[in-house]
C-alpha cells in the first residue's frame, strides 16, 4: 500500500501545472471575441438602417445612426445576439488550451448558496452604498442614457432579458472568466487582474458620464474580488444579475 501511495504522489508531481493562455494570447483571443462582437453590433444596426430606410427613402442615415445609441430596441437585440457568441468563443478559447479544463479555467464551479447569499448582500451594500453617494453628489440615479433606453424599447420583455440576463452571463464568462484568467496568472498578477478588467469593463459603458464609469469601475473591482475568493464567475453572474436587476427596477419606477 506504501509503494502504491509513493506512485500515487508521484504520479501527480509529474501532472503538469494547469495554465490557461499568458498575457498577450489572451490579450489576442480577448480582442478576436471584441471584434466578433462589433461586427455583431454592426450587422444589426445595419438591418435597422436598411428596414427604416425602405419606410423613409429620405431618412438621414448619420442621425438615426446616433440615435440607434440610445435605442432600447436595438441594444437588446445587439445584446440578443452578440451575448451568446461572446460566450461560445469564450468557452472555445478555453477548451483548445491544454491540460486545464474549460470548467477551470473560467471558474464554472458552484460554490454553495452560502457564498451566493454572501455576495449578493456585499453587492447589495455597495449598491445601497453607490445610491447614497449619488444623491449626496447631487446626481440622477437613473441616468439620462438609461431612460432614453427604457423608453424606446417598445418591447421590454427582450429589453430585460438583454441587461438582467444576457449581459451579465455573457460579461462575466469573458470578463471575470477568460480574460481575468489569463492575466492573473501572468506576471502581472491578482491585483493586475483585478484592476485591468475592471478598467476594460468601465471602458465599455463609456455611453454614461464620468461618474458612472467610475461607479463601474468600483463594482467591478468588487466582482473581481468575489472571482478570487469563490473561485467560481457563477458568483460574478449572479451578483452582475443583481445589480442589473436593480438599476432596471429604478428606471422602470422613475419612468412611472
Amino acid at each position: 500500500m506504501e509503494v502504491t501511495a509513493i506512485q500515487k504522489n508521484s504520479d501527480d508531481m509529474l501532472q503538469p501545472t494547469p495554465q490557461p493562455w499568458g498575457f498577450w494570447p489572451t490579450l489576442g483571443f480577448s480582442a478576436v471575441i471584441a471584434i466578433v462582437y462589433l461586427v455583431a453590433t454592426i450587422i444589426v444596426c445595419a438591418g435597422f438602417t436598411i428596414i427604416a430606410l425602405a419606410g423613409d427613402s429620405e431618412l438621414n442615415v448619420e442621425e438615426f445612426a446616433k440615435a440607434l445609441e440610445t435605442n432600447g430596441l436595438f441594444l437588446a437585440i445587439s445584446f440578443a445576439i452578440s451575448a451568446p457568441l461572446v460566450v461560445v468563443l469564450a468557452l472555445l478559447f478555453a477548451f483548445i488550451r491544454k491540460n486545464i479544463t474549460v470548467g477551470q479555467y473560467l471558474g464554472l464551479r458552484n460554490p454553495g448558496l452560502k457564498e451566493f447569499v454572501k455576495w449578493c448582500v456585499l453587492l447589495g451594500i455597495f449598491v445601497a452604498g453607490s445610491d447614497t453617494l449619488t444623491v449626496f453628489l447631487d446626481q440622477s440615479i437613473v441616468p439620462e442614457f438609461m431612460s432614453k433606453v427604457y423608453t424606446t424599447a417598445y418591447f421590454t420583455p427582450l429589453l430585460w432579458f438583454a441587461l438582467v440576463i444576457a449581459a451579465p452571463v455573457s460579461e462575466e464568462i469573458f470578463f471575470r472568466g477568460f480574460l481575468f484568467k489569463g492575466i492573473e496568472s501572468s506576471r502581472v498578477g491578482s491585483v493586475g487582474a483585478i484592476l485591468l478588467t475592471s478598467a476594460l469593463w468601465a471602458i465599455l459603458h463609456l455611453q454614461y458620464d464620468a461618474y458612472g464609469i467610475v461607479t463601474i469601475f468600483a463594482c467591478g473591482v468588487l466582482l473581481s474580488v468575489a472571482r478570487i475568493r469563490t473561485g467560481s464567475v457563477y458568483v460574478t453572474i449572479a451578483m452582475h444579475a443583481m445589480m442589473n436587476l436593480i438599476a432596471t427596477c429604478e428606471v422602470a419606477i422613475m419612468l412611472r
